[in-house]
């Protein structure tokens, strides 16, 4: 999936401290960097939001946020359904299936701790984002959403997954 065994032992996946939050920088282009931060900061602090994080050896390639506790239901409701936002993987790495990878590394750590709802937002026109959610089973769209973030606006569709409960 990686290519050889060696290049498999330099991944790692895990989550982020609010004094690492500026190499996020590498992998998208803030209007507002000390906003993010300090947005960031409160909600890893506060336990409502996780960022995971993918390295290759000491340098940061991929990131996903899960968001724990939503005012909207529809997104994340605490120790229930946890919304999966900011996939983004390195352009230099793309293409590997480092995605797919830190994906079920995420969703494999939140079945571990109770989590068996999941929601993704995807834009319309992001093909690959639709093709690995898809393989994950994020198949039921339950919302078409809008909003801005630092003044730039989107609109997505809002799919839910949910894991199969061993009983």
């Amino acid at each position: 999936m990686f290519g050889s065994s060696t290049q498999v032992k330099m991944m790692s996946v895990r989550k982020l401290k609010s004094t690492e939050l500026s190499l996020l920088t590498t992998l998208f282009k803030y209007k507002d960097v000390n906003d993010m931060i300090a947005e960031n900061t409160k909600n890893i602090e506060n336990g409502t939001t996780d960022i995971f994080a993918l390295f290759c050896d000491d340098k940061l390639i991929g990131e996903f946020r899960v968001k724990y506790i939503s005012e909207d239901i529809r997104f994340a409701e605490k120790d229930k359904r946890a919304y999966l936002y900011a996939f983004r993987i390195h352009k230099n790495y793309q293409g590997k299936g480092l995605g797919t990878h830190l994906l079920e590394s995420v969703i494999d750590e939140l079945q571990r701790n109770g989590y068996f709802e999941f929601t993704v937002g995807v834009e319309d026109d992001n093909f690959q984002a639709h093709y690995i959610y898809k393989k994950f089973g994020f198949v039921h769209p339950i919302a078409r959403i809008k909003e801005a973030y630092q003044g730039d606006h989107y609109e997505y569709v809002l799919l839910l997954k949910k894991a199969e409960i061993e009983s």
